[in-house]
């Protein structure tokens, strides 16, 4: 792939992540936005309900029914209280013009449940009012109607006396409670009259409690204190220790609220439950953006590997042709010396061409051989032939062979003990310790030392040199199939890039490990076996 292919691809890449997390971002930042919206809404619906309740409940509890019986009129207007002030009226006004008398509105409130004791002082009270009303009868329009009350006396339990505007007395029964208001609503024959005391003090610890008991039904956790404002000025609060320095509210618009009154909420920063409503929606994002950024990466390393393999699959090509063309030259050379230049009468030239070509095509077979092995060794298809042998002589014959191979190196032998048996295939076992003893005269510097270390259940065999190491970068590829460490012209050195891959896979099927660690001065491969 050109570089400005791939240039353009990793721009493409960046640009999409870029996108994505932008993209994810925006719609969490927007979804938050309205869940906290509808925690608001909800807490202002929940302060609401609880003032509708509390009300309810209170005029619910305090509700009383009056029903008419038969009318009684032992006395006339002259004998009772209020007769007496329309006759007053009546004494002291021209004929023209007639007496009338209003009492517009009564309202009595109390900080108690009403008893009957309750009742009597009001109503009592009330007679007061009308008696000392004449002394203002200059000012008064007396509004004369046919049959309208005046005044209700509550006597006994469930019994008590309406006085009419002529003086007349009507027997009347009364019930306390809503439930007993809804049934008489049923019967026929009898006019009630409903009355409900609204309480004008405020239970705020009730209140409280209502409110959090409409919080609690809508799963929302958080601090709260009911504040009252008469006037814009705090009249009463249930708590105020509780709250964070960063507060809110909401205002109740609850009908039952006076003008110059408010009902406040103050609760803390909602933001902890605004989150836990959006945490599936953030999790789920978050999810799809860590996979989409992944899928890209993961695209990204597989056009880098298909980079790299193409790279070492021209490498390995060039490195085949240059060692296959090496004994195929030799052989051809010596085939065509045979057949132009009548060696076959020299006997000793033609035996000497035909090793030479006997040399070269073992060679060539061997190589075959390593590239075949290779492309088994990630299958089941290579079955290992073990058999228990002492690998210190069969180590000790490889470093004395390597060591005549190459005098300009000097290689040593040593072990702990001797002999020492493991159950190894013996072919694929010598040819993975001569492919490290071979990459070390190869690569390394000019001393190599092969140790054999046996320790209770585990040998370990180790083969280093004193070259200038490997480099960090390029240790985890250093196993790969293929793979060369880059040293200029690769032709140099003569290999496939498969003896390092062909070693480790072969000890793994031993149950072992291969293992590298190199620094400037020195690299060191070690092989791990179980003593078996």
């Amino acid at each position: 792939m050109k570089a400005n292919k791939q240039q353009w691809i990793i721009y493409l890449i960046a640009t999409t992540i870029v996108a994505t997390i932008a993209i994810q971002f925006y719609w969490n930042y927007k979804n938050y936005e309205e869940n906290k919206r509808l925690v608001t809404n909800e807490i202002q619906l929940s302060l609401d309900n609880a003032v509708e309740e509390y009300y309810s409940s209170l005029a619910k509890s305090n509700f009383l029914t009056i029903i008419e019986n038969k009318p009684n009129n032992s006395k006339t207007i002259e004998e009772n209280a209020i007769g007496k002030i329309l006759q007053k009226l009546k004494e002291n006004s021209s004929e023209k013009v007639k007496p009338k008398v209003t009492i517009n509105n009564i309202k009595i409130t109390s900080n108690d449940n009403l008893s009957k004791e309750k009742i009597d002082s009001m109503m009592n009270s009330t007679k007061e009012f009308v008696t000392n009303f004449n002394t203002k009868i200059d000012s008064v329009v007396v509004k004369k109607q046919k049959k309208s009350k005046v005044l209700t006396q509550l006597l006994d339990s469930k019994q008590g006396i309406t006085i009419n505007n002529d003086g007349s007395k009507t027997n009347v029964k009364y019930f306390k409670g809503k439930k007993a208001a809804d049934s008489l609503k049923f019967l026929k024959n009898i006019k009630p009259i409903f009355i409900s005391f609204i309480d004008e003090s405020i239970e705020y610890d009730k209140i409280d409690s209502l409110v959090e008991k409409q919080l609690s039904q809508k799963k929302i956790i958080l601090k709260t204190s009911f504040h009252h404002f008469k006037n814009d000025t705090l009249f009463h609060k249930t708590k105020d220790s509780i709250l964070d320095e960063e507060i809110f509210s909401v205002s109740s618009k609850s009908t039952y609220v006076k003008d110059n009154e408010e009902f406040k909420l103050i609760y803390n920063n909602p933001n902890i439950e605004t989150l836990k409503r959006s945490t599936l929606g953030i999790f789920l994002s978050f999810l799809l953006s860590l996979a989409v950024v992944y899928s890209l990466f993961y695209m990204l390393k597989v056009i880098n590997q298909q980079k790299e393999l193409a790279i070492i699959k021209n490498d390995l090509i060039s490195n085949i042709t240059h060692e296959f063309k090496t004994p195929i030259a030799t052989v051809a050379t010596a085939i065509e010396a045979i057949e132009n230049f009548n060696v076959l009468d020299d006997k000793e030239k033609t035996k000497k061409y035909l090793s030479m070509s006997s040399v070269q095509l073992k060679k060539l077979h061997q190589m075959v051989e390593k590239l075949l092995e290779t492309a088994t060794l990630d299958s089941e298809q290579l079955i290992l032939k073990k058999e228990s042998i002492d690998i210190t002589n069969t180590i000790e014959k490889l470093a004395n062979k390597h060591q005549f191979l190459n005098t300009d190196k000097e290689i040593n032998f040593s072990t702990n003990l001797k002999p020492i048996y493991l159950n190894v295939d013996n072919f694929h076992f010598e040819n993975a310790v001569s492919n490290l003893i071979d990459n070390a005269v190869k690569y390394g510097g000019n001393a190599i030392e092969i140790n054999i270390n046996s320790i209770l259940n585990t040998t370990e065999i180790s083969v280093a040199d004193n070259g200038n190491g490997i480099d960090k970068n390029l240790q985890d590829k250093i196993f790969d199939k293929f793979y060369r460490v880059p040293k200029g012209n690769t032709h140099n050195v003569k290999g496939f890039g498969i003896g390092l891959y062909y070693s480790k896979k072969i000890i793994e099927k031993h149950a072992g490990s291969l293992t590298l660690s190199s620094t400037k001065n020195n690299t060191i491969f070690k092989i791990n076996l179980p003593n078996e």
